[in-house]
């Protein structure tokens, strides 16, 4: 059985990489209010996404977006958008994560060609692809800033995260966190490997001597009158791993993130897998393209809903600008989508959610990773906010949204008490 780390922005924020939407909004203010301040004021100002016609100069107090408003106010001008997108992700208070920003793009391009619903919106989906495109660009050069900071300062904090999170990756399978029918197959699977020699003992074909370490402890423990039930409870108690092997054959790590952190992760024999004999083999996958142009992976970064039913009117406009940024069309562009369809085909595996806020704007790929039938088990590692506030709820609030069989999502989807934090 295999397992995937389905890696999202919270991943790269547990080790401490300020990579979130805000500090990407408040990076680009910071260097941009600094330009303004070396401009004479009253003077004008202008860069790539907007002007001002009188800048306040110097007389600006604070490098920030709030800062330079205030001083606006009180030269009595205003900012001039050429980006109208950057204005919108910049002025909604409600725009805080990366699903959010993409949300929004979703919510524009529908308003750009339905009239009847919006006969306000003057944002064509030319100007919007444009200027998205612009925030997407502004976004890759922050991003490879960021990584190469990182990789300067990484520290003892650094160490305890890995040595956490890595354990967490590695740590043999826990049935109790999976499906019934998952652990029905995986009881039937190793009452089989051992039933020939339960039947053989029986018969006096072989004696317990003859059997290896493990097999004699498995068959001294359960029953032989209802060996399979056995199996069952044994597979589920904290005891398991002393009988069966529960080490992952496979740990894939989905990054749907830019970045490279998961590569800290990458060599199995450097956490403890509790089997000095097996060690599981790693592979990655970055979903969603990467910063390093080498790579030829490109960001893929707009929307992913394919169920919703406007996209299925998108799709009726037969204007290809309104399929520009959606994910599941972009994912063509490399093989990597190809690639976990064979992962997720080869066998049974679990889902560990490491950051990732399984919001909707990836709900195609999200949907078919959670109800395909190899799916065995969907586990929340959430962040805690302080003693009392986690995230847990949210994120299985999001999950339920990309399942269409709600019995499967209950089914699949670890219950509070047997997940944790992911630091």
């Amino acid at each position: 059985m295999n397992r995937i780390i389905l890696i999202g922005n919270g991943f790269d924020l547990a080790h401490g990489m300020q990579t979130s939407y805000q500090h990407f909004i408040d990076d680009y203010w910071k260097n941009t209010t600094s330009a303004i301040k070396n401009v004479y004021h009253n003077r004008p100002f202008e860069n790539e996404e907007f002007k001002i016609q009188r800048s306040p100069g110097g007389f600006l107090s604070e490098n920030n977006y709030k800062s330079l408003m205030e001083s606006l106010q009180n030269f009595k001008t205003n900012i001039d958008y050429k980006n109208k997108f950057l204005k919108i992700i910049t002025e909604k208070a409600f725009i805080d994560k990366w699903v959010d920003v993409e949300n929004e793009y979703y919510s524009l391009l529908i308003k750009s060609f339905d009239k009847a619903r919006f006969p306000r919106n003057d944002y064509d989906v030319k100007e919007l692809n444009n200027d998205f495109e612009k925030i997407k660009t502004k976004l890759g050069e922050y991003l490879k800033f960021i990584e190469n900071e990182f990789d300067k300062s990484l520290g003892t904090d650094y160490l305890r995260t890995k040595n956490i999170i890595g354990h967490k990756i590695y740590h043999p399978f826990k049935l109790k966190d999976f499906s019934e029918t998952s652990l029905n197959q995986k009881a039937e699977l190793e009452y089989n490997l051992i039933k020939k020699d339960i039947e053989a003992l029986a018969n006096d074909q072989i004696t317990m001597d003859e059997l290896n370490e493990t097999k004699k402890r498995l068959i001294q423990r359960i029953d032989t009158k209802n060996p399979l039930s056995e199996i069952k409870k044994l597979l589920q108690s904290d005891s398991a791993i002393n009988y069966f092997d529960l080490i992952p054959d496979q740990i894939l790590f989905l990054n749907f993130n830019y970045t490279f952190t998961d590569k800290i992760y990458s060599n199995s024999r450097e956490f403890d897998q509790f089997n000095d004999r097996k060690y599981s083999s790693v592979k990655s996958i970055r979903i969603h393209g990467t910063v390093e142009e080498r790579d030829n992976n490109p960001i893929i970064f707009g929307f992913g809903d394919e169920l919703d039913d406007d996209y299925k009117r998108i799709e009726k406009l037969n204007n290809n600008e309104y399929l520009e940024n959606i994910k599941s069309i972009n994912y063509l562009e490399t093989d990597n989508y190809k690639k976990l369809l064979e992962y997720i085909n080869s066998g049974n595996y679990q889902i560990f959610i490491f950051g990732h806020s399984c919001g909707v704007s990836d709900r195609t790929l999200l949907n078919t990773m959670f109800e395909h039938d190899n799916c065995a088990s969907i586990k929340v590692f959430y962040h805690q906010k302080n003693e009392k506030d986690d995230n847990y709820s949210d994120i299985v609030r999001n999950i339920s949204r990309n399942f269409n069989d709600k019995a499967k999502m209950r089914d699949r989807v670890v219950n509070k008490n047997y997940c944790e934090p992911l630091k």
